[in-house]
């Protein structure tokens, strides 16, 4: 019995530490390191891996980041150690499950983040940054693909092998942020709004326009209230449309869509808690059946 309560207890809802997801999704990263140290100094939330999890995420991205590396000498060994303390959870192998695909693209923002320090002469944080993505990532493919089966499969596991295109759209999409934002950008090494819509529906067999009010004109309309996964959700000022972003929330949830800020790059927005995408609303539509 007292095992079971210990298991409810770390997966129950936590809105402070359900907060920490929606940060880091959104590319707030100091706040997400302020937020876990301050978690990980109260006793209340031992309970949880999560914060130190959420806080060895936070550093690697931070650290990307020249001017923010220069100024916190030892960042990487600080994140290894709290990924260290994730990984002693008793709860770790159920929290790697949870988080897989978020670990998935992680793992090859490591090796992107290892091959800019070998670049820039701090080799031995690049070696270190190599040894713990093969001590811990080994198993994990890096950024999930069209091929989603397979990396649920080598997981160990097959509850989700028969994941919907809309899902597998949303995993792929999520992959990707952190990529950074290139006015004109259609690829990885940079986008701007359309250009990431267009190179996400593209994986997938979907050629759909270049612009953004291209892609609404040519998309099948949909009611704010029934868009649902990887169905498109599209802004503007007037009847121009300016904006759009690939929704990763289910129907009748809060509207949520990953896109390409200006400002961090592919992040995740709610949109219904946002005051500023939330007024530029102005529809959705669907290139899915």
């Amino acid at each position: 019995m007292g095992l079971l309560l210990v298991f409810q207890s770390a997966w129950s809802q936590d809105k402070k530490i359900d907060q920490l997801e929606i940060l880091y999704d959104q590319g707030y990263y100091a706040k997400v390191l302020r937020k876990s140290n301050k978690m990980l100094a109260k006793p209340e939330f031992d309970y949880s891996g999560l914060p130190s999890y959420y806080k060895s995420l936070a550093i690697f991205r931070l650290a990307n980041d020249e001017k923010w590396h220069k100024h916190h000498k030892g960042c990487i060994d600080e994140a290894i150690k709290a990924y260290e303390n994730f990984a002693s959870h008793h709860l770790y192998n159920d929290y790697l499950h949870a988080h897989y695909y978020e670990i998935a693209a992680f793992k090859t923002y490591l090796d992107k983040l290892g091959a800019k320090y070998k670049e820039l002469g701090h080799h031995q944080e690049a070696e270190a940054i190599s040894t713990f993505s093969f001590d811990y990532f080994k198993s994990i493919k890096a950024k999930p693909d069209t091929h989603i089966e397979e990396v649920v499969t080598s997981n160990g596991g097959d509850e989700n092998s028969n994941l919907s295109d809309r899902e597998k759209m949303v995993v792929y999409a999520r992959s990707l942020i952190g990529v950074k934002y290139v006015w004109a950008g259609s690829d990885e090494s940079g986008f701007d709004c359309s250009g990431f819509t267009s190179y996400v529906c593209k994986k997938y067999g979907l050629m759909i326009p270049r612009t953004a009010s291209g892609q609404m004109e040519d998309a099948k309309k949909v009611k704010l209230n029934d868009a649902q996964k990887a169905d498109l959700v599209f802004f503007g000022s007037g009847a121009k449309i300016t904006h759009v972003g690939l929704v990763v929330s289910n129907k009748g949830d809060e509207l949520t869509m990953i896109h390409a800020s200006t400002s961090k790059g592919v992040i995740v927005t709610n949109i219904e808690q946002s005051t500023y995408w939330k007024p530029k609303l102005k529809g959705a539509g669907t290139y899915l059946d």
